[in-house]
Order: C-alpha cells, then structure tokens, then sequence
C-alpha cells in the first residue's frame, strides 16, 4: 500500500488507500463506505463529491482512470 487516508461526512465513515497493481503497471485507488444513521441520500451526495475529488486528483497526477467498480 502506497497511502492511505480516512475521513466522516454526515455520520457515514469513508477511507481510500492507493496501491500498485503489478509492478510498474497501474494504481488503484481502494475507496470503503462505512454506513452510518444518516440518510442515504446525504451518503450518495458525499460520496459522489468524495469520487469526483479522487478523479481530479488522479489527472492532475498525469494518470487515467479507467474503471469504476461498485460492491454491495
């Protein structure tokens, strides 16, 4: 793992870690959602905004994000 970091917004817990994929080859960015009590419609605003943050980080950096996987 090259990094890692976790933050809270309106009662749900979000934490991301960077790590490599192969070496040399690629990164990806590991994004976990803690639920909390709070509504889910604030959950897919803070989360939404919290990928969209991930995303222009990771093309300032000169890299492309290629995929998106959701879990349940």
């Amino acid at each position: 793992m090259a990094g890692a970091a976790s933050a809270d917004a309106d009662g749900h817990g979000f934490s991301w870690e960077l790590r490599r994929i192969g070496t040399g080859i690629a990164w990806c960015v590991d994004v976990t959602v803690r639920l909390g009590a709070a509504p889910t419609t604030e959950l897919a605003t803070a989360l939404g905004a919290l990928l969209h943050h991930h995303r222009q980080a990771i093309r300032a950096l000169g890299l492309i994000p290629v995929t998106i996987e959701r879990l349940a």
